[in-house]
């Protein structure tokens, strides 16, 4: 399925992807991530082909040298004669059937290094004509005949013009493949718009966007004259810096389908809606399988619309509306069907408002979900439930990153009940259809992987797998409507490949799957499906890998604009690369709150000594671990540190670790598995609360409980004391109850509380150590040193004591002594 987002749509996506992707990138080491020396594939010249041709075909890139084939992810299309022409060129004749499906298909280039990303190829029912320069001057247009497909180059500033002939009555046609056919990393390199002009360049139609095909362009009219017509094919904002197709003719366009999907492996007919020569009927034996959404391409005097009209292929019922539909009252006399069924109608006026009548046991739970939008049509949804009565149980206007509607429903009591759709800005037309699916809780297995690099959905997932080495992946999975363990399945690979992987617990949804190429395995590869299924065989449930590609980002911030969907894995074998890497099978289990060194091994090739990277691809529930530890050149070991927390899930879990080098680009191989048994710890402890003045000791006492036996003497020690505080380590036994550690200070260790105080265990077994840390939370308070006491002052003379207990007469002021003066002189004068 391919789809084409709004920019609004797209900047919603692009956040909900980065929040979904935030934690395994943390793990993986961020979004620095450097892409592999596999062969990158940008893009073709030409970009497409007309059905039951041969046409020789130029692929453009990096690292093509040693390509080897061609691998399609739809039926149709094969190639030969391939011939690289150098490191960014190959050349190869490409093989179109004469039945080979209309429109976009996938193709990947495989070498002996490596296999690209895809990249898509289109297909047409008109014969290519190229675009012939100078033909940007309306009065000079470039003369092609009609029903053609025109390959052209939109540039800066540019302009293209090209010139029919039609008769009155004629129908024009005009679609254009631009802003999906480009690859512009982060940028939409062309964003279409086109316009069919008279003679006298009056615009008879333009097209910017389309509800059909969203940000690309299509456009249709009756010829009003005999005479020459002009097709105008530029960038909206005369930006273009990219390729496009532009199919021209007397094709039909219709812009509905009605209705709107079908039960898989019936006929349908279907009436396709808005061509301008008006409706027409169409006869379609549907797939036997559902695939959700399929396309439709009604044939209409000979030709076909260069891409089709998309309807639901599912297993339920189709309800047709039947007018009048208005209002609850003009069904009130209208038999209500129980659900699951699908509900179909058309918005055909301004203003109108579509009920269905359906009937539901109290407790039955379904989701009722709208299809519009995301199949092409016009409409906005909005949605809303009802009870017999007329009060409303639900409603939504936009669900899922879309403008369509989706309501979860449940049953209050046995009785009938009623849906509405109406568009939300009231609008209406003869191609306004819509489809109301009622989605059962059926269970269900979503198989995808994670996004590995920042805004690209494409990097490493290739399994490219050296000879005589491992390449691993993360696999997420979403179970829905059931809980279980579940199982990978892999029916198919290239010759002298095996694959290994674990069970996934019910608890989990990702998981690491490891694929292994044997030393003399054939370099060859192709495209094969990947299976999750439910490891209760007597319920069986499958769900199958689907890969969506972001083939167009751009603006705000490398916002998704076009994705397709695969649902097959590029699987191959590559040549032989200078090292491989090995996990030390551990020894103990892992307890919770504990520690553990795993030791990595670098097997070297004689000649290479760079620098290894290590990554953890993936790590089991409550497992920490460094993003990466490197081997440094030369040298062959390192440890990789693994911290348990307290809830981490018990169990034996599959661990891998992936190796990363420079040498002509980036080689990335992964360890065999080793299993890695997490268990409960040995004892707990509680530390109580002590205090010390510095320059003293303390006993801290433990409480020690004992949660599962060992054998011999286990070694405790306190950690996280403060500087110049030390606790001789203590050893406990399997019957100790309480520890007590002597704790000493000196003068300089510093005063306060300090509270994140624990012990570390060390459990002797199978002659190695397991370390757990216990007791957190400890706290030890250190006071001021005490000060020492006054000494006594010795006896004084009475006679000098009472000089210096004598008070000390107060000093006269300036006045007082001008005053004492005065009296004096008074005296004298006297006498």
């Amino acid at each position: 399925m391919s789809c084409i987002l709004k920019q609004s749509v797209a900047a919603k996506r692009l956040y909900r992807v980065a929040l979904a992707a935030f934690g395994l990138l943390v793990c993986i080491g961020g979004s620095q991530l450097i892409h592999a020396a596999s062969p990158e594939l940008t893009t073709s010249l030409p970009r497409g082909g007309k059905r039951g041709t041969e046409l020789k075909v130029t692929f453009y890139g990096t690292r093509l040298n040693n390509a080897q084939e061609l691998l399609f992810h739809e039926p149709g299309l094969s190639f030969k004669d391939l011939k690289p022409l150098d490191d960014k060129k190959v050349e190869a004749t490409i093989v179109i059937a004469p039945d080979c499906r209309l429109g976009e298909h996938h193709v990947r280039i495989r070498a002996t290094d490596g296999t690209t990303y895809a990249r898509t190829f289109w297909v047409s029912q008109f014969d290519n004509v190229a675009e012939a320069e100078p033909n940007d001057d309306f009065d000079a247009p470039q003369k092609i005949a009609n029903n053609v497909t025109v390959e052209g180059e939109a540039k800066p500033e540019d302009v293209d013009y090209y010139q029919i002939q039609a008769k009155k009555g004629d129908r024009i046609s005009v679609e254009v493949e631009a802003l999906r056919i480009n690859t512009l990393r982060q940028q939409v390199a062309v964003d279409p718009y086109v316009a069919i002009l008279d003679k006298d360049r009056f615009e008879l139609a333009v097209s910017d966007d389309s509800a059909l095909l969203k940000q690309e362009s299509v456009v249709s009219i009756i010829a009003p004259e005999d005479g020459n017509y002009v097709v105008e094919v530029r960038d909206s904002a005369y930006e273009g810096r990219g390729r496009y197709r532009v199919h021209i003719g007397s094709f039909p366009r219709p812009l509905g389908i009605y209705p709107a999907g079908g039960q898989a492996g019936s006929e349908m007919e279907f009436t396709l809606i808005g061509d301008p020569k008006g409706q027409y009927k169409q006869k379609v034996k549907l797939p036997e399988q559902t695939t959700g959404a399929y396309e439709v391409f009604g044939q209409n005097a000979g030709l076909y619309p260069p891409s089709g009209n998309k309807v639901r292929v599912t297993s339920l019922e189709n309800v047709l509306e039947t007018e009048p539909n208005n209002s609850i009252g003009e069904l009130k006399e209208a038999e209500g069907k129980p659900l699951p069924r699908a509900f179909n109608g058309i918005l055909a006026t301004e203003g109108d408002n579509d009920y269905f009548k359906f009937t539901a046991k109290k407790g039955q739970k379904f989701s009722l979900k709208v299809y519009a939008n995301t199949i092409g049509t016009p409409v906005d949804a909005l949605m809303v439930v009802y009870d017999a009565k007329g009060k409303s149980l639900g409603s939504n206007d936009d669900a899922d990153g879309s403008p369509d509607s989706k309501v979860d429903f449940t049953a209050p009591e046995d009785g009938e009940y009623f849906v509405r759709v109406k568009d939300m800005l009231n609008r209406g037309g003869e191609d306004f259809v819509y489809r109301i699916e009622s989605q059962t809780s059926e269970p269900e297995i979503l198989v995808s992987m994670p996004e590995m690099q920042r805004r690209d959905t494409q990097y490493r997932k290739q399994f490219d797998v050296p000879r005589g080495n491992s390449f691993a992946m993360v696999v997420n999975t979403s179970r829905r409507n059931f809980s279980g363990d579940l199982v990978f399945d892999l029916p198919e690979l290239p010759k002298g490949v095996t694959w290994e992987a674990g069970t996934i617990p019910k608890t989990q949804s990702s998981f690491p799957i490891l694929l292994k190429a044997a030393a003399d395995a054939p370099i060859e590869g192709s495209l094969y499906p990947l299976l999750v299924k439910n490891a209760d065989p007597e319920k069986p449930v499958v769900g199958r890998y689907i890969q969506e590609l972001d083939l167009v980002r751009g603006n705000p911030n490398g916002a998704l604009y076009y994705t397709s969907d695969v649902d097959t894995l590029p699987i191959a074998v590559v040549e032989e690369v200078p090292f491989s890497i090995s996990i030390e099978q551990p020894k103990i289990p892992l307890t919770r709150n504990g520690t553990m060194n795993l030791k990595v091994v670098a097997h070297r090739k004689e000649g290479f000594d760079g620098k290894i990277t290590l990554r953890m691809l993936w790590r089991p529930p409550g497992i920490g671990c460094p993003s990466t530890v490197s081997i440094d050149e030369k040298k062959t070991e390192a440890t990789y540190e693994l911290n348990a927390n307290g809830n981490a899930e018990v169990g034996t879990w599959k661990m891998t670790l992936l190796g990363e080098a420079s040498q002509n680009g980036l080689i990335t191989v992964a360890a065999p598995f080793v299993n890695l048994a997490v268990e409960e710890p040995f004892v707990d402890m509680k530390m109580t609360m002590a205090s010390v003045p510095q320059t003293q000791e303390v006993a801290m006492l433990c409480d020690v409980s004992q949660l599962r036996p060992f054998e011999g003497k286990a070694k405790v020690s306190v950690q996280g004391l403060p500087a110049e505080a030390t606790a001789d380590p203590v050893e406990i036994t399997k019957a100790d109850e309480k520890v007590t550690f002597m704790v000493k200070t000196t003068e300089k260790t510093p005063v306060g509380m300090h509270k994140n105080l624990f012990c570390a265990v060390e459990v002797p077994q199978a002659g190695l150590t397991m370390l757990h840390k216990v007791g957190q939370g400890g706290t030890l308070r250190v006071d001021p040193k005490p000060k020492a006491p006054a000494e006594p002052k010795p006896a004084a003379d009475k006679k000098e004591e009472a000089k210096k207990e004598a008070p000390k007469e107060k000093p006269l002021s300036r006045l007082e002594q001008l005053r004492l003066e005065a009296m004096k002189g008074s005296g004298e004068s006297g006498n």
